[in-house]
């Protein structure tokens, strides 16, 4: 009898361990309002529509997706890399973006922690800022007091996001919240997915509107993915339709419109192909991508050059009265993340 008392007890425990730690997840989740304005100015930059618009995204996986890694969520068993790794990874990431910093005016980045354990503390944003030299905006979609999975490794506590690097003053940056159709108790471990907009004036009395963002992956039956992108297509023709600039970019994980993997290509990831519909955006939009080089890669194992899946899920989307004047992924061979760079350059038609 004492030891089925015991038992009893110890079950009790654990059953009041489990009840305190979903009370507590849920007191402190993480419910930003719809909009949420972040910061603004009255004296922002005008930005000058006789200039090149140029720009670069990139998904720096928390410097912690580099080509020896895998990862649980797709597969894997590995949430990060050491912690000197990790280190190596954000520097060379930040030295990247050092040479490039005279070739991109704005510069957009998802997936980077402010403070997180599987990055090991270390402020990413921060980091990328002062190597940098530029102003950073940032839009937090991950913030989460501890992730308990996987069981024997757990992700932790992080507080991550999306960021623009820019040495222009916007009159406005706001956080605009996506939908989300997670209940609860999975709503409460789960990102809570944005888009963050910049507002700056331009010389001929428009607005410039440029968008980061970093849309749902993890999306078995394809709802979310869909409400996401209505969402953010009424919101980007809605900006238009008022006769601003609209450059939209990021990682969108799904395929940009119309977009058809070359067939040669042996290793495209048809397993997960999500494609933008061709029909949610007006025809006159504009996706740019570069089509030669994938700009992601699967990581449910290390990176493989002969056999690892790869995709093309980074890109912008521009508004009619934006003209694209050049794009190109730079083939990083996913050493420090698993994502390639993108860079392209922009003119804002009068």
């Amino acid at each position: 009898m004492k030891k089925l008392k015991y038992l009893f007890y110890i079950l009790f425990l654990c059953g009041g361990i489990f009840v305190g730690f979903l009370v507590f997840m849920t007191l402190n989740d993480y419910s930003p309002s719809k909009k949420v304005d972040i910061c603004s100015s009255e004296q922002p930059t005008v930005i000058d529509v006789k200039n090149p618009i140029r720009c670069l995204t990139w998904n720096i996986g928390y410097a912690g997706l580099d080509s020896g890694m895998d990862f649980f969520y797709d597969g894997g068993s590995q949430v990060r890399p050491s912690e000197h790794q990790s280190y190596l990874n954000l520097r060379a990431i930040s030295e990247f973006l050092k040479s490039k910093s005279n070739e991109a005016d704005f510069i957009f980045i998802q997936e980077i922690d402010s403070v997180a354990k599987r990055s090991y503390g270390m402020n990413q944003v921060d980091t990328l800022k002062n190597r940098l030299g530029f102003q950073s905006y940032f839009g937090k979609n991950y913030s989460v007091a501890w992730v308990p999975i996987p069981l024997f490794e757990p992700m932790g506590g992080v507080e991550s996001g999306i960021v623009l690097y820019t040495k222009a003053q916007a009159s406005l940056v706001s956080r605009y919240a996506f939908p989300v159709n997670f209940e609860w108790p999975l709503k409460v471990f789960m990102l809570d997915r944005c888009f963050l907009v910049s507002r700056y004036p331009t010389s001929n009395g428009r607005e410039l509107v440029m968008v980061v963002t970093h849309n749902s992956a993890f999306d078995d039956g394809g709802e979310l993915r869909k409400a996401e992108l209505v969402y953010f297509r009424n919101f980007l023709v809605g900006e238009y339709e008022k006769g601003n600039y609209v450059i939209a970019g990021g990682d969108f994980n799904q395929c940009p419109a119309s977009y058809k993997p070359n067939p040669e290509d042996k290793l495209f990831d048809y397993e997960d192909f999500h494609t933008i519909p061709d029909t949610l955006f007006p025809a006159s939009w504009q996706f740019v991508y570069d089509a030669s080089l994938p700009t992601n890669r699967r990581v449910i194992e290390p990176y493989n050059k002969e056999t690892t899946k790869t995709t093309l899920i980074d890109f912008f989307i521009t508004s009619p009265n934006v003209k694209s004047e050049s794009v190109k992924c730079t083939d990083l061979q996913f050493a420090n993340t698993d994502h390639n760079p993108v860079q392209a350059s922009f003119r804002l038609v009068e």
